[in-house]
């Protein structure tokens, strides 16, 4: 809808949130539990009360707080956070000694990426 548009409804949250707003909202140790289990698609959060696959992922407390500040919308799980966590832990895992094979049989990724993430960061392959 544009600026002239004034029939805009203002009252929908928006579904592409930003990730800190999550983290706020539920915490970073949540908010890669939500990740994990729904990253790169569209989450609805219901009105009332989370569903079952909400509180299983991030537990009852994180999810009465999504159903608090998003309830009754869409919003989309990335997965920007939980992938800084995996590089990160590709390089401790590399600087402890594992191989390149090793480490993309761990995280399910191939060697150029494993080589790339590491270039990225400094570390030597």
């Amino acid at each position: 809808m544009t600026a002239n548009n004034p029939q805009k409804n203002n009252n929908k949250k928006s579904s592409r949130i930003c990730e800190q707003e999550l983290i706020d909202v539920i915490g970073v140790n949540a908010t890669l539990a939500l990740e994990r289990v729904f990253s790169a698609s569209y989450l609805y959060i219901p009105a009332r009360a989370p569903s079952k696959a909400i509180i299983n992922a991030v537990g009852l407390s994180a999810a009465m707080k999504l159903v608090a500040h998003f309830g009754c919308g869409d919003i989309w799980v990335g997965k920007s956070l939980l992938t800084k966590y995996r590089n990160i832990s590709i390089c401790e895992e590399k600087d402890q000694g594992k191989t390149l094979p090793e480490l993309a049989a761990q995280f399910k990724t191939g060697i150029p990426n494993i080589r790339r993430i590491l270039k990225q960061r400094g570390v030597q392959a």
